[in-house]
This record gives C-alpha cells, structure tokens and sequence, in this order.
C-alpha cells in the first residue's frame, strides 16, 4: 500500500552535503512544489511551524515527517521520501534525522491514513536502517515495495 501511495517522483537520495534544516526542508519541499502538491509557501510555513513549535515531526531518532497545516499551501496530498547521508540536526531531544518523510496532507484524515500506512515500516528496524543506508531511488523503491 506505501509503495502504491507514494508518487515515485518524490523520492530521492539527497547528495552528501551537509543541510541545515531549513536548507533540508526546502530541498525535500521543492520536490512537492514541482510536482503540484504544494505551493511555493510550504517550506515556509513548515521552518515557521517549527520556529513556533519546535522540531514536533521528529519522531525518532533518524526519521522526521516535516510538514505543516494544509492550509499552508497544499494543493493535493503527498508524501517525498528523502535520504541524507549527512543526517540533519533539527534541534529535537530525538537526535538528527536521515530520513525526511515530507508530506503534504489536505486535512487530518489523510494525514493520519498516510502515518498508518508508514507505521508498519516504521517499526521494522531492519527497513529503517537500509533506507538510512540507501545511495539510489531504486533501492528506496525497492525497500517499500514490500509495504
């Protein structure tokens, strides 16, 4: 269901360059942007969202879903998959993250539907550390084909 549910163009490892995490979010968002799932405001209303209220979508160490309230310029539900080599520092008790989950949720029923449908990677430790390790697209899209 992952597998069929993310838009393959959203996926992506991302060179090994050191980001902030606000050069990260506008990385991972550009991807949304040209593909039509948000506006160009989205990555602003997400740095400003975490700004306001801390690093709240890390939510372990190495994985955080960046994202911001659907009327912050989602136009349709989306979600990018993004690996940095270099994990990125957002400042969360969690520790630095490798995987960027960036989604785009028109209300919060999608919202939660896409969390579940990441749930049951998310809890496979072994999945988790190959996507961390992942150098292509092709192996990302090979690792969540099975979910």
């Amino acid at each position: 269901m992952l597998y069929d549910l993310i838009d393959h163009d959203l996926i992506d490892v991302v060179n090994d360059q050191s980001y902030t995490w606000e050069e990260a979010v506008k990385t991972t968002t550009c991807y949304l942007e040209a593909k039509g799932y948000v506006t160009a405001d989205y990555a602003d209303a997400i740095i400003q969202s975490t700004i306001d209220n801390g690093p709240y979508y890390v939510l372990c160490p190495g994985i955080a879903m960046p994202h911001a309230r659907p009327e912050s310029g989602v136009l349709k539900t989306g979600l990018g998959i993004h690996i940095f080599p270099n994990a990125i520092d957002f400042g969360s008790d969690q520790g630095p993250a490798n995987i960027l989950f960036t989604l785009a949720a028109t209300d919060s029923d999608t919202h939660i539907e896409v969390i579940q449908a990441l749930s049951e990677m998310l809890v496979d430790e072994d999945s988790i550390t190959k996507l961390i390790g992942a150098s292509s697209k092709d192996e990302i899209l090979n690792i969540i084909s099975s979910y």
